[in-house]
């Protein structure tokens, strides 16, 4: 038996025999992706055209759950012919792997469908990260989809960018919390799961004016203290298999043909051994977008010599490496040093024993009601009470005016990268696939008709071919959104709410465009009403929304007539509620003066209406927090807590004066709501913070504890938070940085002692050497509820000799409540 068939044998061993036994023709086959629509014709799977198109074996099939989208049986029979064919009939066996995204659930009929990751960032439990990611896992390993474009961890600052929703939130710590919890759930305790491809290393979401793909103007120091913080979290506690590589420019380089990024911090700084692939036509990108290369062809050479292992979606620049081996313009080795994280991965989660699913057992595998109560109870745990005079929760007998283009919609409070998005993209997609900016299809679609692209991806329209697979019946199901919403259990805000109030409906305005018909209905329902909920705010996808990937705002404002409709609502003499949803926050301060009580819900799933009727009524104590600093204008950005000293709101005021640090002379400098703000329909008390020494060793750690009371009548959710500022330093530091938190559940009256354990790697940071220290000085701990209501600060000194943390530094300050 050869070495890399035996399973008694060490992975490596099996890898490189494998390795040796490969053509170049075959390695660079495992470097490269294509589209289910490559090889279904006439809706099924042509074994000639992967005999045709696949001789050498194959990396990936990306968007694989694209054929799913009508029944999980049928990609599950599809995943085991193509396992058939790659390990029967290929030379050497390899399987493939099955790729898709699944951020917030399979994506596809009969997944359980998620809330958006802003949701569970607002949670501040990274623990429901990890129970959400094992149930997509399972659910996604159940059909044969084996490898996950997920978890997004970029840390996102800027909420202008479209993408915003995908991520957890501004800061470092909390993104490496949910990070490394998703990654566990996902891939399994021994990588039974699904191989996770974290993203996007690294700096994507800090694109200039808040642009999808714009530059990022990112320092070395920055890089690695902050944007590399989640990703190196992954790696060193929870083994990410793969990351994904930031589409964009850094200092006037693609980040995937970028050796000093790619290579050297990647590989060399943060050691990282997993794979490391392109975003959706990267390379494309960087031949005829950013025009870094003359053909096509030659930007993948740059690619693979920057440091991108794989190419995705349509791997046509990497299947020609080969050419550039014999002609001595490329190191084999380059090829074979991909080649063996991408093979490394598919022996570790098993493909090769085990390459093929029970299709039997797939129906019972996915979707049920345990599954469901998880998504709802994320969802509630998710909903932050942003502002209350009281009016909230609403007492029994009231009659409501539901008004508002959220009130009675079934898809709005549904994010991208959904089984209800997928649909829209693909019906819209078959139309015109120019018109979707989706994970680079479009752009493989659009480039195939330019000639000089030499792409290789054919005419065929990917999101036609796809629908082309299902029948005309099936095809007219997915017609049918509203139903298929109906079926995962949706029901709106308004509907929800008629059960158990006297309500009048009226839409009032659309989320965009400028029609103010609606307005008069909606103020009549006002008046007519105790209290109006204004359901408002943004949508998400790629047609017709205020957000998603390649959909970026250039206002924070409410979109369309929205600020209208609220401030005619708010006329009528009401109390107004206003709840907002959307794949990003809104810098709304006439309504955080005007409303009785703000709502911030983002995109809490198929269950939404439910939910939020819960947090209306008080059959839910909301308990959320933000993750994002809300600023009062869009031209406070970039604002975040995080700031360094010197350099955002909240200065030293006595080193203040009308030149330096005087702040906006036509607007404040302070946030509308801080980074981790958020209210509860019941009270709270928090102790002093007690430290168990005034000294932090550098190579050693702090106990720090607090108690926290609930003084309310109802049970409730305290989110506790530890900050930290260092003063000793050369170099400029962030004004204050999360260091630990925890959310604290407590029936009335209750008291819970909550103790940080906090250790001196987690704080290292470049010093005015680029040396990777904690170093010895002044420092403060602060305890707050946000990061500007701090209970207590208390000085402390770090003492000894500076430590060199690199590859040393910690990610996780460990927190007990009792």
């Amino acid at each position: 038996m050869e070495i890399y068939k035996d399973s008694t044998r060490p992975i490596p061993e099996r890898v490189e025999d494998l390795l040796s036994r490969m053509t170049l023709e075959e390695k660079a086959a495992q470097l490269c992706g294509d589209l289910p629509a490559s090889f279904i014709k006439d809706g099924k799977v042509s074994a000639e055209t992967l005999r045709e198109k696949f001789p050498n074996g194959h990396g990936r099939f990306t968007q694989y759950s694209m054929i799913g989208i009508v029944d999980p049986v049928q990609i599950a029979e599809i995943s085991n012919e193509l396992q058939h064919y790659f390990v029967e009939e290929t030379r050497l066996g390899i399987p493939v792997a099955l790729q898709t995204e699944n951020l917030c659930g399979y994506p596809a009929a009969g997944g359980t469908l998620f809330p958006a990751q802003i949701n569970v960032g607002c949670t501040w439990e990274p623990e429901l990260a990890g129970e959400m990611a094992a149930v997509i896992g399972q659910e996604s390993r159940s059909v044969g989809i084996n490898s996950a474009m997920s978890p997004v961890i970029d840390v996102s600052r800027d909420p202008r960018w479209g993408r915003t929703y995908e991520t957890y939130g501004e800061d470092p710590y909390l993104i490496s919390r949910m990070g490394v919890e998703y990654v566990k759930g996902m891939q399994g305790k021994n990588k039974e799961g699904v191989a996770c491809i974290a993203k996007h290393f690294l700096g994507y979401a800090e694109s200039q004016s808040g642009l999808n793909c714009a530059v990022a103007r990112i320092n070395d120091r920055e890089l690695y203290e902050t944007f590399a913080t989640p990703f190196e979290a992954a790696a060193n506690e929870a083994d990410v298999s793969g990351m994904m590589a930031n589409y964009g420019e850094i200092d006037g380089m693609c980040v995937g043909a970028n050796k000093k990024i790619a290579r050297t911090l990647l590989r060399d700084t943060m050691k990282y051994r997993g794979m490391l692939t392109s975003d959706g036509a990267a390379i494309m990108k960087m031949y005829n977008y950013f025009h870094i290369a003359p053909t096509y062809k030659e930007a993948g050479l740059l690619a693979k010599k920057g440091g991108l292992d794989t190419e995705i979606p349509i791997g046509n620049a990497y299947r020609q490496l080969p050419d550039y081996v014999r002609e001595g313009k490329l190191d084999e080795s380059l090829l074979d040093e991909s080649v063996r994280r991408v093979l490394t991965i598919k022996f570790e989660y098993g493909l090769f024993e085990n390459p093929y699913v029970d299709v039997d057992k797939v129906r019972a595998s996915m979707t049920n009601g345990d599954k469901a109560d998880l998504s709802r109870r994320i969802a509630e745990k998710s909903i932050v009470l942003l502002k209350n005079d009281g009016t909230l929760p609403l007492k029994k007998g009231l009659k409501l005016a539901v008004v508002g283009p959220h009130a009675d919609n079934l898809r709005y409070p549904i994010s991208g990268y959904t089984y209800p998005a997928y649909i829209e993209m693909m019906k819209a997609g078959a139309e015109d696939s120019s018109s979707v900016t989706f994970n680079g299809i479009a752009d493989e679609a659009a480039a195939s008709k330019d000639k000089k692209c030499e792409s290789g991806f054919g005419a065929a329209n990917p999101f036609a071919a796809t629908l082309a697979m299902f029948s005309p019946e099936d095809q007219a199901r997915l017609n049918d959104l509203p139903t298929v919403l109906r079926q995962m259990g949706a029901r709106s805000l308004n509907s929800v709410l008629s059960d158990r109030f006297a309500v009048r409906y009226a839409e009032g305005c659309k989320i965009i465009g400028d029609d103010t018909s609606g307005f008069a209905d909606a103020v009549a329902a006002a008046e007519d009403s105790d209290v109006v909920i204004a359901a408002m705010g943004g949508n998400c996808g790629w047609i017709n929304v205020t957000g998603g990937e390649g959909k970026d705002r250039s206002s924070l404002d409410l979109p369309g007539v929205q600020q209208q409709l609220l401030e005619a609502l708010c006329a009528t003499g009401k109390p107004v509620v206003l709840i907002l949803y959307g794949p990003g926050v809104f810098a709304l301060p006439w309504a955080a003066e005007h409303t009785a009580a703000m709502v911030q819900a983002f995109m809490p799933g198929a269950d939404a209406g439910r939910v939020l009727a819960d947090v209306l009524d008080g059959t839910v104590n909301p308990g959320g927090h933000l993750t994002f600093t809300v600023p009062h204008h869009i031209g406070q950005l970039p604002i975040t807590y995080n700031h360094r000293v010197g350099s955002g709101y909240g200065g030293d005021s006595a080193a203040m004066s009308v030149i330096f640090g005087g702040g906006y002379v036509d607007n404040t400098d302070r946030p509308l709501f801080p980074f981790g703000h958020g209210l509860s329909y019941t009270t709270f008390a928090v102790s002093k913070l007690e430290l168990d020494s005034e000294e932090l060793p550098t190579d050693g750690s702090i106990r720090a504890r607090c108690t926290v009371t609930n003084t309310g009548d109802r049970t409730g959710d305290q989110v506790v938070q530890l900050y930290y500022h260092f003063s000793g330093a050369h170099v400029i530091r962030p004004n204050k940085q999360l260091v630990g938190f925890a959310r604290v559940t407590l029936a009335p009256g209750e008291s819970k002692t909550v103790e940080f354990d906090l250790k001196a790697a987690q704080l290292g940071y470049y010093n005015e050497d680029m040396d990777f220290v904690v170093e010895p000085g002044p420092a403060e701990l602060s305890l707050g509820t946000s990061s500007e209501d701090l209970c207590d600060t208390h000085t402390i000194r770090l003492a000894g000799d500076p430590v060199d943390l690199m590859g040393r530094r910690s990610y996780t300050c460990a927190v007990s409540v009792s």
